[in-house]
């Protein structure tokens, strides 16, 4: 009986480290740009674009793939609410920019804010499927 414990002790802490990659395939894309005078974000433009983002185990990096281009993403922080199921990160791109990534679950999107041409942009994208 002791054997039979120890080996699901064993194996509970061994499967509960083992994560798998996480892939987050997405169909639509909104950009919205920031307006200081009334602190939201304004003049959204949508089009459907599939794209494809791929988390590695680790949570220390990602892929985001269009039909037009790929990049990578260094994760600086992260952070998890479990009670809203939303991950933050905040990352630099492979071509050296900052981005903080916002991954809701619940709300089947992600969104990335991010500064460009002395402009804040915020990109949503609707997650198809998780996988």
């Amino acid at each position: 009986m002791k054997a039979v414990i120890a080996s699901l002790v064993i194996l509970f802490f061994v499967t509960y480290k083992i994560q798998a990659q996480v892939s987050y395939s997405c169909t639509y894309q909104q950009v919205c740009n920031w307006n200081e005078d009334i602190e939201e974000f304004e003049n959204c433009e949508g089009h459907e674009e599939n794209s494809l983002f791929k988390m590695n185990s680790d949570e220390t990096m990602f892929t985001h793939t269009t039909e037009e281009m790929q990049s990578t993403y260094y994760v600086n922080s992260s952070e998890y609410d479990s009670e809203n199921d939303v991950y933050t990160y905040t990352v630099s791109s492979d071509a050296g920019n900052e981005y903080f990534y916002i991954f809701d679950i619940k709300n089947k999107e992600i969104r990335v804010v991010f500064n460009h041409e002395e402009r804040t942009l915020l990109v949503t994208f609707t997650i198809k499927s998780i996988f």
